[in-house]
């Protein structure tokens, strides 16, 4: 595509996914990547930049406006942008990119104290948690009306039942992992029999 000069990523593709929904302004954008972060981790600085990314591209467009005073942009999405979503959409997905700064403690707690591995799991409960909150107030907006796009609760669904269950399952894991880690002297020494036990492809939470 023309005036194209970087690779667009996962953000770009659900700014502009969003921006085939209605126009936003970059405050809208960033308030609904905190509030379905589970799918588009992103830094704040990220989501109010990639917007004029998308404008330079031939993908949006920029429109500034009045509110109460306050000058703003209001983002929209163009036709080319319209087929460059509709392109993304039909292509194979990319493998998943986790990066879960708690369960990277995990995986080196033993050059760590058992103590950093606990608060390691607590952490990754607590996502779970937040996780979970999330899930139930997007729920809780669209039965009561107060979605703020009408009429795709099908397609919210599908997303926020995977986000439950990811949610659920952290959640098992980290009252099991804490059960487990509690009974090891320390992290050099714990379960042997651990990974046998896992071998027989269930998982023991």
């Amino acid at each position: 595509m023309a005036g194209r000069t970087k690779k667009l990523t996962t953000v770009s593709y659900g700014i502009l996914g969003l921006l085939g929904l209605r126009p936003h302004t970059p405050y809208e954008l960033a308030q609904q990547f905190r509030r379905s972060g589970t799918f588009w981790a992103a830094a704040e600085s990220v989501v109010y930049n990639e917007p004029k990314a998308l404008v330079t591209h031939g993908l949006a467009t920029a429109a500034a406006e009045t509110s109460g005073g306050r000058r703003r942009t209001r983002y929209s999405i163009t036709p080319a942008g319209r087929r460059e979503l509709r392109r993304w959409l039909s292509d194979p997905a990319v493998e998943p990119q986790f990066q879960l700064d708690a369960m990277m403690k995990v995986l080196f707690s033993d050059l760590g104290d058992k103590d950093d591995l606990l608060g390691a799991i607590k952490e990754m409960r607590a996502w779970a948690d937040r996780t979970q909150a999330g899930a139930t107030t997007i729920t809780h907006d669209y039965a009561t009306g107060a979605e703020p796009y009408p009429g795709r609760a099908h397609i919210v669904g599908l997303t926020q039942a995977y986000r439950v269950g990811l949610a659920q399952m952290t959640r098992q894991w980290a009252d099991w992992a804490e059960q487990e880690v509690q009974q090891w002297p320390d992290t050099h020494s714990g379960s042997a029999d651990l990974l046998a036990r896992l071998g027989t492809g269930q998982t023991p939470w």
